[in-house]
C-alpha cells in the first residue's frame, strides 16, 4: 500500500512539474574572491638526536593526527627494487613485542588505526586517535618505527601478497606503461625501477630487511607532525620520552636524477586489445617552483573541464578518461597525460593531444578559463588543508621538498596572482613537444600504422 501511494505522490509531482510553464534560468552570481589561507600556528622544536617536531592546534574536535615522515624508500633500494616495501611491510606485522593484531586493537582502543606506507622519496606512519590517548598513539608510533620484530614467517606472508600484487602489475596495461614511462624519464635511477622481478622479490632474506631498516630508518632522518586539539606540554613530553632515545642514524640519501635523455616513443605489443594505454609526457620543473605550470597543466588536462578532456573525450568519444597529472619528487618532476584509447583512434587522439598541448603554447587561454582554473585550483588547496590528516599530510610533503611551510599561505595569493600570459608562458616553457616521450601499450598491428601519421612522433617510432 505504502509502495503504491508513494508511486502515486511522484506521478503527481511529475504532472505537475511538467505543467508548470518553464523558467528562464538564472545567471549564477559570480564568485567570491578567494580567502587568504592561514596556517595554525606552529610550534617546531628538535630533539637532541635531530629528529624534528611540528606542533599545530587545529580544528574544533577533541582528536589528534600524528604523522611521522621518515626520508627513505624506494630511493634506498639501489639495485634492490622494493627492498623498501617489502621492509615496511614486515614493520607492521609485528613492533615491540606486540603482533600485527594486537597493534590494531590498541590503536582501535585509542579511536584509530596505524598504518605505514613506503613512497619514492619517503615513507609515512599514521594514527588518527582521540586527544586523551595521544601520548599513547605516540608510544605506539615510536614501536612501529624503531623496534619492528622482523618475525621471519611474517617475511614470508609479506612477500607472498607482494608476488601476488607483482603478478598482477605485470599484467595490466597501464602497469606496463608506468615501467616503461618511468624508465625512459630516469634511466638507471631508483626513480626509474618500477617493478622488481619476481625472482629479484623472492631473493630478499629477512637480514637484507633488518639492515634495510637500521640504516634508513632514524632520527636524524625523521620528521613527527602532531595536528589537532591537545595539551602542547603533555605532547612534548610524550614525544621527548618516545623518541628521545632514538639513534640519530644516517643523513638523508641524496641521489640526483640523471640528466634527461633524449625524447623516445616506446611501443608494447597487447596483441587483440580493444583499445591502447598512452602516456606522453616529460620532465618539467618543480610545480612547487613554478606554480604556473600547475595551473596550464589543470587547464590543458588536470580537471574534468580541461581542453584535452573536452576534445578526445566529450567531443569525438576517443577515450573515457584522460587525464594530466604533475608528479613531484626530491630530485625532479614531470608532466604525464594517460588515456586509455579506443584502438582504432589512438594515432587521432595522439594528434589531438598534440594540437591542445600547441594551442596553449600559441595562444593565451579566455578570462573565464583562467578564473575558473585559479577558482579550482584554490578551492581544492583550502578543502585538503581543512583536516587534520590533510594539513599533517601537506605540511609532510612540502618539508619532504624543500618548500617549507610558508608555501602555504603564499600558494592562494600567488594562484590569485596568474595571468592568460602566465598559463601560455609556461607551457612554452616546459611543455616542448620535442622533448616528449611517448609510452604505447596495445595492439601493434592496427595501432602502429596510425602512427605514422602523427608527425609529432613519426621519425621517433623504433624500427
Amino acid at each position: 500500500m505504502k509502495t503504491m501511494l508513494k508511486l502515486a505522490a511522484t506521478t503527481m509531482l511529475a504532472t505537475l512539474a511538467l505543467a508548470a510553464p518553464a523558467q528562464a534560468k538564472e545567471t549564477p552570481p559570480p564568485a567570491a574572491a578567494p580567502k587568504p589561507f592561514t596556517l595554525p600556528q606552529l610550534t617546531d622544536f628538535t630533539l637532541p638526536n635531530g629528529m624534528k617536531v611540528t606542533l599545530a592546534q587545529h580544528g574544533n574536535v577533541p582528536k589528534v593526527t600524528i604523522l611521522a615522515t621518515i626520508r627513505t624508500g624506494n630511493i634506498d633500494d639501489g639495485g634492490n627494487v622494493w627492498l623498501a616495501d617489502l621492509t615496511g611491510g614486515v614493520m607492521q606485522k609485528g613492533a615491540g613485542g606486540k603482533d600485527a593484531s594486537q597493534l590494531a586493537e590498541l590503536a582501535a582502543g585509542m579511536g584509530g588505526s596505524l598504518s605505514l606506507s613506503t613512497g619514492v622519496d619517503s615513507s609515512s606512519a599514521v594514527i588518527d586517535v582521540l586527544a586523551d590517548s595521544a601520548p599513547a598513539a605516540i608510544g605506539l608510533l615510536a614501536d612501529l618505527l624503531q623496534r619492528p620484530d622482523f618475525k621471519p614467517e611474517e617475511l614470508e606472508k609479506v612477500r607472498a601478497d607482494m608476488l601476488r600484487n607483482l603478478a598482477i602489475a605485470r599484467s595490466t596495461p597501464g602497469s606496463q606503461a608506468a615501467e616503461a614511462f618511468a624508465a625512459a624519464l630516469y634511466p638507471g635511477h631508483p626513480y626509474g625501477m618500477v617493478f622488481p622481478t619476481a625472482a629479484q622479490l623472492q631473493g630478499y632474506t629477512l637480514d637484507e630487511v633488518k639492515a634495510f631498516h637500521a640504516a634508513n630508518f632514524g632520527a636524524a632522518r625523521s620528521h613527527l607532525y602532531v595536528v589537532g586539539r591537545f595539551d602542547q606540554a603533555t605532547m612534548r613530553v610524550a614525544i621527548e620520552k618516545a623518541f628521545g632515545g632514538w639513534a640519530a642514524g644516517n643523513a638523508p640519501t641524496q641521489l640526483p636524477a640523471p640528466a634527461a635523455p633524449p625524447a623516445k616513443v616506446t611501443l608494447i605489443d597487447r596483441t587483440g586489445a580493444p583499445q591502447s594505454v598512452v602516456l606522453i609526457g616529460r620532465p618539467v620543473a618543480k610545480p612547487g617552483e613554478a606554480i604556473d605550470i600547475k595551473a596550464s597543466s589543470t587547464l590543458l588536462g588536470g580537471y574534468f573541464s580541461s581542453r584535452i578532456t573536452r576534445n578526445i573525450r566529450e567531443d569525438k568519444g576517443y577515450t573515457y578518461s584522460p587525464r594530466a597529472s604533475l608528479s613531484e619528487q626530491v630530485q625532479g618532476a614531470s608532466w604525464t597525460e594517460e588515456a586509455a584509447i579506443t584502438s582504432e583512434a589512438t594515432g587521432p587522439a595522439i594528434t589531438e593531444i598534440f594540437k591542445e598541448i600547441r594551442r596553449m603554447q600559441d595562444s593565451q587561454p579566455t578570462p573565464a578559463e583562467v578564473q575558473g582554473i585559479k577558482n579550482y585550483m584554490n578551492g581544492n588547496f583550502v578543502l585538503g588543508l581543512s583536516s587534520r590528516n590533510g594539513l599533517a599530510g601537506s605540511l609532510a610533503s612540502l618539508d619532504v621538498l624543500g618548500l617549507g611551510a610558508n608555501y602555504l599561505n603564499t600558494y592562494v595569493g600567488k594562484v590569485s596572482a596568474l595571468t592568460a600570459a602566465d598559463f601560455e608562458a609556461a607551457a612554452k616553457r616546459e611543455l616542448g613537444v620535442d622533448g616528449m616521450n611517448v609510452v604505447i601499450v596495445g595492439p601493434l598491428d592496427s595501432v602502429r600504422p596510425q602512427l605514422a601519421t602523427v608527425p609529432e612522433i613519426a621519425a621517433k617510432l623504433p624500427k
